[in-house]
């Protein structure tokens, strides 16, 4: 595991890492970094506090515990019989504090805005027997669900407080994949039984699966879902017969057809990814010279995405929509936010490719997505308040994938563990503590912009605003804000 606070970062007095992994015995000591340096050579990990150029590091190496001191700080490695270990560092520079534990992964990480985050990532395992797991979905009372695959075959699962349990599917023909899921605790996804063979499912809050209706009068029509709202309304594809076999963007409330959407400006071809609480939808639809273009279903009627902001453009995507209206997708194959008429290409961590797809948008306007880091690697990526954020990845991993976000900002995906296998992860991100409260942008006063940036999220429960931690931004926040008004110290 490893975090850099670059220079034009604030450097806070302090930082923790957590993290599940698997030790390995260490085979030499490592290079000496003149004068910040420690180690606890071949023992059970070593700690490197390096300065070079303004650059400040920790890293965790090593195999067995060790007490060191030096005159520009000390060590303390503890030894407990639950593999439990802590080391605290001080010096003239930084404090730091690591802590290896068997659960979860957390690290305080600045993006380009220069705030700070706590970014805190857990292993949520497999089901027994299994090797790997994935998670899709995650609603507002904390459930997840996704799949366990012992290698041939898989389980439709869910995670409730921690403990993963098995939910019923419509047949073992193949791969149920829970796609999307409401705070009722309803869900949207797919029976993939091949390439060509496809049955969207609808599980009631019971957990209990039914085939969601082809288009009226098509034998034997192909049928996806990808996404569900609170009134348990699902959008997805429902493919023609033959000769066409064209898809269509249609509606479902829960497994009972309802709407064809049909096609945009002499197209043949649409598919709905996301719908709101209101019943919009967005996603993709091919128009008459072929190209794919996002679009967005109000109404009942289709405003193509590529008109906003300028014209039309290459291929664009439409994943998500929240209940404030903002879209989320890609355009011309980079991470796009569409909102009032205009589009915004987002930005990236330092090191993320931009050419990716954002595929999901809470109320509070966090976006995420998925970003390469040159192939093979990937990491899952956040955006909160506009600031990029690297989500990182498991101890021992090297890859990471962002799949859903709720409204308390947990997000659920997957990361390749230490085993090798990719495992079912949930995100928390959290605020590092300001320099004093109310400093909401981190900038050392609180001002007329920490005011702006509260309320502007009034009323919501955006965890980077609500300062006293009770579900809502609101008054009690609003003075917390104003009673540290002025210079930090």
């Amino acid at each position: 595991m490893f975090v850099i606070v670059t220079a034009g970062m604030r450097l806070r007095k302090s930082y923790e890492l957590q993290g599940n992994v698997r030790l390995s015995p260490v085979t030499r000591t490592p290079p000496r970094e003149s004068p910040y340096h420690h180690a606890c050579a071949s023992y059970l990990w070593s700690v490197t506090l390096s300065e070079r150029s303004r650059r400040f590091a920790v890293k965790l190496l090593g195999t067995r515990p060790r007490h060191l001191k030096s005159e520009f700080g000390s060590a303390h490695c503890f030894d407990t019989p639950r593999n439990d270990y802590t080391v605290h560092w001080l010096t003239s520079s930084a404090f730091a504090t690591v802590a290896l534990t068997l659960v979860s992964a957390s690290v305080f990480a600045a993006p380009l805005g220069g705030t700070q985050w706590q970014i805190t990532i857990t292993d949520l395992g497999v089901f027994p027997g299994n090797l790997g797991s994935q998670g899709f979905a995650i609603n507002d009372t904390g459930k997840i669900v996704g799949t366990s695959s012992a290698g041939v075959g898989s389980y439709t699962v869910q995670w409730i407080n921690g403990l993963i349990s098995a939910i019923p599917v419509y047949s073992r023909s193949g791969s149920s994949i829970p796609k999307d899921m409401n705070d009722q605790g309803e869900i949207a996804g797919t029976l993939v039984i091949s390439s060509l063979m496809n049955q969207g499912i609808y599980w009631d809050a019971q957990n209990n699966p039914f085939p969601l209706e082809g288009l009226p009068s098509v034998s034997g029509s192909q049928v996806v879902a990808h996404g569900i709202n609170v009134g348990g309304h699902i959008v997805g594809r429902a493919q023609e017969g033959s000769p066409n076999f064209a898809g269509h963007a249609v509606i479902w409330n829960k497994a009972t057809f309802e709407t064809d959407l049909g096609f945009m400006d002499g197209g043949s071809y649409s598919e709905g990814y996301g719908i709101n609480d209101a019943g919009d939808v967005v996603g993709a639809a091919g128009i008459a010279n072929g190209s794919l273009h996002a679009f967005v279903w109000k109404n009942g009627q289709f405003t193509d995405l590529a008109t906003w902001g300028g014209g039309l453009t290459s291929a664009s995507v439409a994943y998500a929509i929240n209940n404030n209206g903002v879209i989320v997708g890609k355009r011309a194959n980079v991470a796009t936010r569409w909102a009032n008429g205009a589009f915004q290409a987002l930005p990236m961590p330092a090191g993320v490719s931009a050419f990716t797809a954002a595929v999901d948008v809470n109320d509070a306007g966090d976006i995420i997505a998925t970003g390469s880091k040159g192939y093979p690697l990937e990491v899952g990526v956040l955006w909160r308040n506009g600031e990029p954020i690297d989500l990182g990845t498991l101890p021992g991993g090297n890859i990471s994938r962002a799949a859903r976000i709720n409204e308390a900002g947990e997000i659920v995906g997957e990361a390749k563990a230490a085993d090798g296998f990719f495992h079912a992860v949930k995100w928390t991100v959290t605020r590092a503590s300001p320099p004093c409260a109310g400093d909401l942008n981190g900038s050392g006063t609180v001002d007329a912009a920490d005011l702006a940036m509260l309320l502007g999220g009034w009323g919501g429960a955006n965890p980077t605003l609500d300062l006293n931690h009770d579900g809502v931004v609101n008054a009690a926040d609003l003075a917390t804000v104003l009673s540290a008004w002025g210079a930090c110290f």
